[in-house]
């Protein structure tokens, strides 16, 4: 029998599982919590084989929580309304092992606790094209220090101009940066660029 620790903050949700796992032989629900601080004290109290995790619960500080997570040695199974985007494809990048929409069927949540717990990643094809993407990888691992000085400006809502006074650059300068960082992210305006800044909970 799976043992899984379920964190989401609504209650129907955790509920809608747990009773579902008493007429389901393959798996239990050992613990839930409604938020991270709570899913990182009972991650340690309790052992389980899967996590199930809302991205969108309190506490959640992107990547930092599910690195912090997964130090537990359970498989993450990322279980939200979230849409497939670069915020999710930087939690997969941080240690979570699946991905599984809340529109799913029962039985799709089920199998995908039986792939992590056989050591398998439960990954649409969507999002692994996403995880193939340069904007997988964190900012700072592909960017120079000059276009992560100008993208930090950027994704704080600074205008081009405004970033090249901060910098002290002429303002075609900035523009020549933001157009080469906006091709390495695979982004093509600026509020996606703050998405990416945002996926990676960057400290600008």
């Amino acid at each position: 029998m799976i043992r899984v620790l379920v964190a989401d903050d609504h209650p129907i949700v955790v509920q809608g599982i747990t009773r579902f796992a008493e007429v389901e032989p393959s798996f239990e629900v050992t613990a839930s919590a409604g938020g991270v601080e709570a899913l990182l004290e009972l991650a340690q109290a309790h052992e389980v084989d899967v996590i199930s995790l809302d991205v969108q619960m309190p506490g959640m500080a992107g990547p930092r929580t599910v690195e912090a997570v997964a130090r537990f040695g359970a498989p993450i199974l990322l279980f939200t309304l979230h849409p497939i985007d670069a915020a999710i494809a930087a939690l997969v990048h941080a240690g979570a092992r699946g991905y599984l929409p809340k529109s799913s069927s029962l039985e799709d949540y089920v199998d995908a606790l039986h792939a992590l717990h056989r050591g398998e990643r439960r990954l649409p094809p969507e999002l692994q094209a996403l995880l193939d993407a340069p904007a997988a990888q964190a900012p700072d691992e592909i960017l120079t220090p000059r276009e992560l000085q100008v993208f930090e400006r950027l994704a704080t809502g600074e205008t081009t101009k405004e970033a090249a006074f901060a910098l002290g650059l002429s303002a075609s300068t900035v523009y020549t940066y933001s157009d080469r960082i906006r091709r390495k992210l695979g982004v093509r305006t600026q509020a996606e660029l703050v998405r990416v800044a945002a996926s990676w909970d960057l400290d600008v």
